[in-house]
């Protein structure tokens, strides 16, 4: 299953594309929110979790200090047989410029995994490549170009996928080339795996583990009570779920691998996508609101925390300017002296005793 966006004014709809057989597909709309919620996730402020997931997910040393640029996602290319424009579709193109080295990477979701995979990987990165494609060389009948490095990522369970995928191209008289893409199975990662693989950007996804047993209730042909009961069922192992993606993303929070924003953007895909899955499986109870509930359980007292902080940084801040000993200010602020030493080098104050 692909995702195409379209966007409206208010919105994502995304066209859900099941292929049957290469190039024909029959289409569907329904409102999903998973392309601005990835997206949000991957352009975090703090690029400090994008680069702890890149360097886990492909193996690579990027440093804090690198910078990140994110490409277009869609790519357009005219059909003239069908008089209509076709677009090929990736979730996440980025750019990485690390001192001298520049990494570009191609990274895509799916919820479930198909055999063609492979050739709309290759298909994806081809298409941008060629956008950017080297000319310098055209006198000499050569056009270079570089494809990203390509990364899928599938989230439920599928015993026949591979760790790697790969497209064979076979030229005559020339060589093979082949393509190679590496599949992150992203249902073999529980929440102690993302932690300790440095992949605590996806926390939020857990959630996933339990949607293919919503739609299964959901079509399945059982009278309504019966359907509410099961539900019911998951949402309580939802909460389970929930509650511990909380917890990491806490740990996360408070060993300072994510801020107070990321916190915010993380706990809000949690939502949202919780949110999604009831709107399409059905709302048996207020679940949302517990959700809702059990975020805020989290999430407020560290905002609480921060203003607390602010406020003993804003109190501190002053003594400096006044002159007063660091022994006062740290019995007045309780700041540990590492934190007033480094406002007083931000500050550049010679008042201090």
């Amino acid at each position: 299953m692909v995702y195409s966006c379209i966007e409206n004014d208010y919105a994502l709809t995304l066209v859900k594309e099941e292929v049957n057989n290469y190039g024909k597909k029959k289409e569907r709309k329904f409102q999903l929110q998973m392309d601005k919620i990835l997206k949000r996730l991957f352009t975090l402020k703090n690029t400090t979790p994008i680069i702890d997931f890149l360097n886990a997910a492909y193996n690579d040393n990027i440093s804090y200090e690198a910078k990140l640029y994110y490409a277009d996602k869609e790519i357009n290319n005219y059909n003239k047989k069908i008089s209509r424009y076709i677009s090929f579709y990736a979730d996440m193109y980025i750019k990485v410029i690390d001192g001298e080295k520049i990494y570009e990477y191609e990274i895509e979701f799916q919820t479930v995994y198909e055999n063609s995979m492979a050739i709309r990987m290759f298909r994806y990165g081809f298409e941008r490549a060629v956008k950017f494609a080297d000319y310098s060389s055209i006198k000499e009948g050569k056009i270079k170009i570089k494809l990203p490095e390509p990364y899928l990522i599938v989230l439920e369970e599928n015993k026949d996928i591979p760790d790697d995928i790969y497209l064979e191209i076979e030229i005559p008289k020339q060589n093979t080339v082949t393509y190679t893409c590496k599949v992150l199975k992203y249902y073999n990662y529980n929440i102690d795996t993302l932690l300790k693989e440095n992949m605590y950007l996806l926390l939020p996804l857990q959630i996933f583990r339990l949607r293919k047993k919503m739609h299964e209730i959901s079509r399945s042909s059982l009278p309504l009570e019966k359907k509410k009961s099961k539900m019911i069922d998951v949402y309580n192992q939802l909460k389970i779920v929930i509650e511990g993606t909380l917890k990491a993303i806490d740990l996360s929070y408070n060993n300072s691998k994510i801020n107070l924003e990321d916190y915010d953007e993380m706990t809000s895909a949690i939502e949202n996508i919780n949110s999604y899955f009831l709107n399409m499986y059905g709302k048996y109870t207020d679940f949302d609101e517990e959700v809702k509930e059990m975020v805020k359980s989290f999430y407020d007292p560290k905002v609480e925390e921060r203003g607390i902080e602010k406020g003993k940084i804003e109190t501190a801040t002053e003594m400096i300017k006044e002159g007063e000993p660091i022994e006062k200010i740290k019995k007045y602020t309780k700041l540990d002296e590492n934190k007033i030493l480094e406002l007083i080098k931000q500050i550049g104050t010679k008042k201090v005793q």
